[in-house]
């Protein structure tokens, strides 16, 4: 039977089995109602502790900060996200896309940017680090609408963040109960990104549910995601990338999500969290194979040493099992995939992570397509997939 069908019929009999979902609130509660006592996030408390946090408290603070936005008359309504990579980024995300429709800003655009996107987009509303909060407020005369709320996440007043959660679970606890009934239609505009893409100057690009959802449901198909797995954040979650692949798809697969603190922190942050996926662009897989032939060549003994290029293909193969386990356990121990993104790979560093045992997913997209259009799969990975589809596909 299978002679008669086609290379690409062949290759769908052998995908991961998806369960589908068109909106993030039925994936939400989908994930929370099975996975309700799995962690979903792992972060740091104010004492630098790491904690888990539980796919069933995630559901209750969306509900909850959801239910204070409702009370505020948001529905609707465009409800801007800015800051760094955080448990509150995400929750927020989720909370504005449900209620209404989400506008993730760039946290390094320059404040004139940040409130003509606020203005074109009619924000009412925006949550974020008060880092960049308060630049806003500086110039807030600047802003069409003068009622815009403010929501930080690391300060303590009445429209701080926290006390949002606190009033909106007051509600919900009370029986205000709109936001497990409110109806999201897939196909309308839920999510509002401004980018410059390949052409200059920044465009609003209008996605729907449905349109990440498919790419969730398409990226599981030929990547298993395993439930035992953490995702390092560390590219911005503004971009459809990192949101799609780095924080929707884990929740969608029931894995966990742990956020890099920055740049400089993410060889100790690699050693705290003991990620197991890693979500890069090809210059940080560069600088991380950089440091592993250079620490390679330091320590190895001096007859295998190759100060010009990477001496591990000409170790013995007890010397080679040593050197894997090495550099797995300066990875966090339990590193499988990087998914590179956003440019080409170059296919030699592809070839040294196989040899490592360490598989290198390349793929293309655009985040007008939410945002993956081809990559490497479970079943297939070709070193150069990326260089020739960057080459081709290019603007």
């Amino acid at each position: 039977m299978k002679k008669n069908l086609s290379i690409a019929e062949q290759l769908k009999t052998k995908y991961h089995k998806t369960e589908e979902v068109t909106n993030f609130k039925d994936m939400l509660y989908r994930s929370c109602d099975i996975y309700r006592s799995r962690t979903a996030f792992k972060t740091k408390d104010e004492n630098g502790n790491i904690i888990s946090i539980t796919y069933a408290q995630f559901k209750n603070d969306i509900v909850n900060l959801g239910t204070s936005l409702l009370e505020k008359g948001f529905l609707n309504k465009r409800i801007a996200v800015i800051g760094k990579n955080s448990y509150y980024w995400c929750v927020s995300y989720l909370a504005a896309s449900i209620v209404g429709i989400v506008v993730p800003i760039d946290k390094e655009l320059h404040n004139d940017d940040v409130i003509n996107f606020m203005n074109v987009s009619e924000t009412v509303c925006i949550l974020g680090d008060s880092k960049h909060l308060d630049i806003i407020l500086e110039n807030r005369h600047k802003l069409k609408n003068q009622n815009t709320v403010f929501v930080p996440f690391d300060k303590k007043d009445t429209t701080s963040f926290e006390s949002l959660l606190l009033a909106g679970k007051a509600s919900y606890e009370n029986g205000k109960d709109d936001f497990d009934k409110i109806e999201i239609n897939p196909d309308e505009m839920r999510i509002l990104l401004f980018t410059s893409g390949t052409t200059g100057n920044a465009k609003g690009v209008c996605l729907s549910q449905r349109n990440i959802c498919s790419n969730i449901l398409s990226t599981y198909g030929i990547v298993k995601v395993k439930r035992s797995d953490l995702f390092f954040s560390i590219l911005p979650l503004h971009h459809t990338y990192e949101c799609t692949l780095g924080f929707l798809l884990p929740i969608y697969s029931g894995a966990s999500i742990a956020h890099c603190e920055g740049l400089r922190y993410i060889t100790k942050n690699l050693g705290e969290f003991h990620p197991s996926v890693v979500l890069c662009v090809p210059l940080l897989l560069e600088n991380v194979h950089k440091n592993i032939v250079k620490n390679m060549n330091k320590s190895l003994p001096e007859k295998y040493k190759k100060p010009d290029g990477n001496p591990f293909y000409n170790l013995p193969f007890y010397l080679k099992k040593i050197v894997r386990n090495k550099v797995k356990n300066t990875l966090g121990g339990r590193l499988r995939v990087f998914i590179v993104g956003a440019a080409a790979a170059n296919p030699e560093i592809v070839s040294d992570f196989k040899a490592l045992k360490l598989m290198t997913l390349q793929g293309y997209g655009l985040t007008e397509c939410s945002p993956l259009v081809a990559g490497n799969t479970d079943f297939f990975q070709k070193d150069d997939a990326a260089r020739t589809s960057y080459s081709k596909c290019r603007i």
